[in-house]
């Protein structure tokens, strides 16, 4: 026979148990990088200011969030 307490408990047990049963998930990295090199080495100002991707470059790179992002010019690392 149901009761009410058996009702209720169902419905309070019902969140916890499907918080435990989801796989736990590793903690993402804040910077997508691909062998450290953030957004596959293309410069994250030219999107902005040359409205296309264009590739960076080893010459003006910089270390930031754990990644390493180029840039195609020392004006784009600048506004960086």
């Amino acid at each position: 026979m149901t009761t009410r307490r058996t009702v209720l408990a169902a419905f309070a047990a019902a969140p916890i148990a499907s918080f435990l049963g989801r796989p736990a998930l590793a903690a993402q990295p804040p910077v997508f990088s691909d062998g450290g090199l953030a957004i596959r080495g293309f410069d994250p100002v030219a999107y902005f200011t040359q409205s296309a991707p264009v590739m960076g470059s080893a010459a003006f790179q910089s270390d930031y969030m754990g990644a390493t992002w180029r840039f195609a010019s020392a004006a784009s690392k600048a506004l960086f």
